[in-house]
This record gives structure tokens, C-alpha cells and sequence, in this order.
């Protein structure tokens, strides 16, 4: 479409061609979305379980009936060092910037319905880089990177569509917040409807596969509230277990089945739509279980006692690898080769690994801020030998942990302060602290990681809690060497 006006000269001639620019920046956006979608580029249906333990899933031995995703295990890779970060929050905000969530103060917990702060609104999200190439977005489940203002909400971070919480699920079947709120919407309308909140939303997600055209590209995330807590369960799952005598292991079994079959719906959806075969589809845990302490020095959640994160010390919220090392699975028919994938792949890297792939800019002009993750494609696709030399795993106002190669460092800046040092690949169940007897490597790593606590936002969880800025810097990780 070719349209001329000739203009005066004048600032009232010069507005009708101000107005064709818009006309056709407009038409533009709203052409290209529906242009026919090329054979390389992927629908990409991206699937986050709450606090499922690494053990329990049946392809990693574990004693819950999980056919769905030991299927997806079978055909495609199985991703077995996948890391996240401790909690929910922060694992989303990895996922969707290709930033560790340190740069930007969400390195601290997960938000909460009394927060009043979210992702920063200057970040580059996934979907909005998605949008570029064309792709229709959806989001499903729990929305937890801010809802105290509604530039904060998913329909306003690219996302097309919404359906779910805004905040973790507190009760699966009310469907509430942790101050007893109902928090369920579609967009942004609250909305009440009966049901278990798990099966609630792979339901919306394969209607909205149903409805959509598969000519164009789709990006999907979904994010199940199961099997986190509180231990609740359908009926017709919790009759599976009643031979399990314990009954929060019974439930929570039933939960791990419920998550299992929502990804049944989904997959399931995608085959009747005829778009399995150019999917990529990704599933992992946000975060690991949440488990009873292993050692008495050790950080985590003490409340649950049901799942678990195999030979992996710790869980949830802790630092070790029984937090961070994740179920993960990706698969995507002739495209990638089924098998296990041992190298490192951190949830930063799905970033550039997506963009990639849907053809997105990277450029500086579009992703201003430069980015931690890394194109993982070859390792995930191939198995090949991942570039990541090193990962943090955390670091905030009071702790961090860092790996370099096999080598994890874990810090505790504190009063007691103390430093821990592992060889995860010999000691994954992270028993034996080396830090005494490898002094020099010692100093190596607590040197790096002082470099990334000297570049870390403050946590807005803390100025939240504290109503005002009061963690300017690292004020227990002592000087930072590059600083006068």
C-alpha cells in the first residue's frame, strides 16, 4: 500500500504526513502478526510447576503416576542441570528478561498480595520481544512479578491474554490470596469460578489453543499453582493413593497427578489443533521442593516433609542444589534429539535460546540492557557442550551462592559469617564443604561473588519491609576493591 501527500512546509502541512507515518506503523503492526508463519519458527508453550521436588516425577524414580511427563521425557531431552532460582518470583523475573533478578532488586523471595512493587516497568520482557516477530501471547496460572498497579499486570507486559492469580494460589479450590482475597481474573476482570485451580487453567489454555490460528506463531506460559501448598487435591486423584496410609503424602501425590494431567490437556490440545509438530514445548519447576532440612546448618522450608529432591541437599528458598537444580524437559518433534542433556542450562539462558529462535532483535537498539543468559539451542537441541562457564545462583544482602564450573561457593555475609565450597559433580548432595582445604580457590570465587554483590540492585522486598531505601549496598559484604 502506497500512499503520497505532498506537504507545505508549514507545521499544519507537515501533521498529514506525521498521520501517514502512524497509518502505516499501524497497519504494519497489524499486518504482520498474521503473515504466514515460517516452517523454523516455533509455536512455544512454556509450562512452570510450583515447588515440585526433583524426585518426583516417575522418569526420575519417583512414586506419584506422572505418565504425561514421563511421555514428554521420552521424546525430547531431559534437561537434568537445570537451574532456576530459590523462588518462584525470581525464576519467573530469569525467565522473562534473560537478567538475573539481582540487577534489578528481586532477589529477595517472592512478592506477595501486600507488595506494592513488580518487575520493573524499563526491563525487556520475553512476550514484548516476541510481539516483534509477530507472535499472538498468552499468559495462564500465577502472574507473580506485580499487581499493585496495573502497569505492573501481564495484559500490560505484552501478554494478549490472562487467566489465573496474580499472586501464589492459597487455597486451590477458593481460588484466594494469602489474606483470604479472591484472586482469579480473565484479563483484568476478578472473576469466581468453582473448580481446582491447576485443572482450572490447563482447561482455559487448551480452549484458547482451540480458538487459535495456527498459521500464526503462539507464545504460551503457564504457570500451575500444583503441587505447591496448601495440600489440596481433586477427589477422583486422591482415590489413586488411598492405599498411602500418610495423608499429606496422599494429597500431595494427588496434586503431583493433578499437574501431570493439566499438562495431559495441553499437549492434548495442541494435537487436535495439528500444531505438536512445530512446537517447542517447555516444562520445568520454578523452584525445588519445599523439604525438611537435611542438615542443621542448612536454610529452607521446614514445613513440608512430602517431596523431595532426591540425592539434593536442602530445598526451596535455601541456596543448594535441592532449590535450584530442576524436573526440567523440552521437546519439539525432529527438531530435538531425544536423550539426557547433562551440561549446565541456567533459566537466564531460555531468554536469547527463545529469541533466537523466533528471530527476535537482539541488537543493542532493542535489548539496551545487556543480558546473563546464553543461546542454549545446541546444548538443548543437540546435546553439545554448553559455553557457560559460570552461574550464579544468588546473591542478596546476606547471602550468595556462585558456580564456576563444578566448583559452588556458598556464603553466608551474616554475623556468624561462614563460606562453604563444593564439587557438585563429585558431592552433589553437597556434604562435604572443601573450603578449608582449597584456600586459594576459596578466594577466587568469594572474589567474583563480591563483584556481583557490588552490582546488585537493592532488594525491593527489603525496601517493601522497610518503607524506604534503607540497603543501599551490600552492608555485609564488606569493600568492593573497584570502589573508592
Amino acid at each position: 500500500i502506497m500512499i503520497i501527500m505532498k506537504s507545505t512546509g508549514s507545521s499544519k502541512g507537515m501533521r498529514p504526513c506525521r498521520l501517514v507515518a502512524t497509518f502505516v506503523l499501524t497497519l504494519a503492526a497489524v499486518l504482520s502478526p498474521f503473515s504466514a508463519q515460517a516452517a523454523d519458527t516455533p509455536h512455544i508453550v512454556y509450562i512452570l510447576a510450583d515447588d515440585l521436588g526433583w524426585e518426583d516425577v516417575g522418569f526420575h524414580g519417583g512414586q506419584a503416576a506422572t505418565p504425561h511427563l514421563d511421555a514428554l521425557a521420552q521424546a525430547g531431552a531431559r534437561l537434568e542441570r537445570f537451574y532456576t532460582q530459590p523462588n518462584s518470583t525470581p525464576t519467573q523475573a530469569a525467565l522473562m528478561t534473560g537478567r538475573y533478578p539481582m540487577r534489578y532488586g528481586l532477589q529477595m523471595l517472592s512478592i506477595l498480595p501486600w507488595n506494592t512493587y513488580g518487575l520493573p516497568l524499563d526491563e525487556r520482557l520475553l512476550p514484548q520481544a516476541l510481539k516483534m516477530t509477530g507472535y499472538r501471547t498468552a499468559a495462564f496460572g500465577q502472574w507473580r512479578l506485580g499487581h499493585a498497579s496495573r502497569d505492573l499486570l501481564p495484559t500490560h507486559r505484552a501478554f494478549d491474554y490472562f487467566y489465573g492469580s496474580h499472586n501464589a494460589v492459597q487455597d486451590h479450590f477458593a481460588k484466594t490470596d494469602q489474606t483470604g482475597a479472591r484472586d482469579w481474573h480473565r484479563g483484568e476482570k476478578r472473576i469466581k469460578e468453582r473448580g481446582f485451580a491447576t485443572t482450572l487453567i490447563a482447561k482455559d489454555a487448551a480452549a484458547f489453543i482451540s480458538r487459535h490460528d495456527p498459521a500464526r506463531p503462539l507464545f504460551m506460559f503457564v504457570s500451575l499453582p500444583a503441587p505447591a501448598t496448601p495440600l489440596q487435591a481433586p477427589r477422583h486423584h486422591l482415590s489413586q493413593y488411598k492405599s498411602i496410609e500418610d495423608p499429606e503424602l496422599r494429597t500431595y501425590y494427588a496434586m503431583v497427578s493433578a499437574m501431570d494431567d493439566a499438562v495431559g490437556i495441553i499437549v492434548s490440545a495442541l494435537k487436535k489443533r495439528g500444531m505438536t509438530d512445530n512446537t517447542l514445548l517447555v516444562f520445568h519447576s520454578d523452584n525445588g521442593g519445599a523439604v525438611k532440612n537435611k542438615f542443621p546448618a542448612g536454610d529452607g522450608d521446614v514445613s513440608r516433609r512430602v517431596s523431595s529432591n532426591g540425592p539434593f541437599r536442602n530445598g526451596r528458598g535455601s541456596l543448594y542444589e535441592g532449590a535450584v537444580r530442576v524436573v526440567a524437559v523440552a521437546v519439539w518433534p525432529g527438531r530435538i534429539e531425544p536423550g539426557v542433556v547433562s551440561e549446565r542450562v541456567h533459566v537466564t539462558d531460555m531468554y536469547p535460546t527463545l529469541l533466537k529462535l523466533a528471530g527476535a532483535p537482539m541488537d543493542s537498539e532493542h535489548q539496551i540492557k545487556p543480558i546473563d543468559g546464553i543461546d542454549a539451542w545446541d546444548v538443548i537441541a543437540k546435546g553439545t557442550l554448553s559455553k557457560r562457564e559460570e552461574t550464579l545462583i544468588n546473591v542478596d544482602e546476606f547471602r550468595g551462592a556462585l558456580m564456576v564450573g563444578n566448583w559452588k561457593i556458598v556464603v553466608y555475609s551474616t554475623l556468624p559469617s561462614r563460606v562453604e565450597l563444593y564439587n557438585v559433580a563429585d558431592d552433589p548432595s553437597e556434604e562435604d564443604n572443601l573450603a578449608s582445604r582449597e584456600p586459594e580457590r576459596v578466594q577466587q570465587l568469594l572474589a567474583r561473588l563480591n563483584d556481583y554483590a557490588w552490582e546488585m540492585a537493592p532488594s525491593r522486598y527489603l525496601d517493601d519491609l522497610a518503607g524506604a531505601r534503607a540497603f543501599d549496598t551490600p552492608i555485609f559484604w564488606g569493600e568492593n576493591p573497584q570502589r573508592p
